[in-house]
C-alpha cells in the first residue's frame, strides 16, 4: 500500500491519475483545500494570547490574522527554507524530535523506594524502570486551515523525498504543521513574546497579504 502524506492524499492521486483535471472556474474556486489539525488545548490558548498581544501592540496587523493564518505562515516559511536547500538529515532530525515531543506518547520515569537503613528511605531512578504510561487525556482543539492545493502537494513531495531519513517513522502534512506550530509555541513559552519575533511575523504577514 502506497503511503499517504496527508489526509487529502494529493501525491498518490497525481501519480495514479485519479485526480480529475480542473477546468478554469473549478481551478479558481477549488484550488484551496482544508486540513484539520489536532493540537493541545493549552497550546491553542497560548497561540490565541500571542495573537491578541500582537493585535494590541500593532495597529497595522492585517485583517483576519488568526491561528490558522499564523500556522500557514510558519508552513510557508518552512517550505521557503527547504527550497533554499536545507539538509534533509537536519530537517529529519527536527521532525523526528518534534514528533516525539509533541505527537508521541509521554514517557514517565518510575521511581523506586530503596531502603538505605531500617528507617531512612531515598528515591532512586533506574533506566530499566522507565515504563510507558498512559498520558492524561489533555483536552484537544481541532483547527481547520485552508491552504492552496499546490502548497500541500509541495509538502507531500518533500515528505516523500525525506522518508528515507525518517527511521521508518511516517510523517504527514498534518503532523508537520502541528510540529511547526507546537515548536513555535514552545519557543514562546521559553523566551516570551519577544518583540523581534512579533515584528518578524508582522513583516511576513504584510509581505504575503
Amino acid at each position: 500500500m502506497k503511503k499517504s502524506y496527508s489526509n487529502l492524499n494529493l501525491l498518490q492521486q497525481k501519480l495514479t491519475g485519479t485526480s480529475s483535471p480542473k477546468g478554469f472556474f473549478e481551478y479558481i474556486f477549488h484550488n484551496r483545500k482544508y486540513l484539520t489539525l489536532v493540537i493541545g488545548y493549552y497550546d491553542y490558548l497560548r497561540g490565541k494570547v500571542f495573537i491578541e498581544d500582537m493585535l494590541d501592540l500593532y495597529e497595522d496587523v492585517p485583517l483576519g490574522f488568526d491561528l490558522a493564518v499564523l500556522i500557514h505562515l510558519l508552513y510557508r516559511d518552512f517550505i521557503t527554507q527547504i527550497k533554499k536547500g536545507t539538509e534533509f538529515q537536519q530537517v529529519a532530525g527536527f521532525l523526528l524530535s518534534g514528533k516525539a515531543d509533541y505527537l508521541g506518547k509521554k514517557r514517565t520515569e518510575k521511581r523506586v523506594m530503596k531502603a538505605l537503613t531500617e528507617h531512612v528511605f531515598s528515591y532512586e531512578s533506574t533506566e530499566d524502570e522507565i515504563i510507558e504510561t498512559k498520558p492524561e487525556k489533555e483536552k484537544k482543539a481541532h483547527l481547520t486551515i485552508r491552504i492552496k492545493e499546490s502548497e500541500i502537494l509541495r509538502g507531500e513531495i518533500f515528505l516523500h523525498d525525506l522518508s528515507p531519513y525518517l527511521k521508518e517513522e511516517h510523517i504527514m502534512i498534518e503532523d508537520l504543521l502541528t510540529i511547526l506550530y507546537s515548536d513555535f509555541i514552545n519557543q514562546i513559552k521559553k523566551h516570551g513574546n519577544s518583540e523581534k519575533v512579533q515584528k518578524n511575523i508582522l513583516f511576513h504577514l504584510k509581505s504575503h497579504h
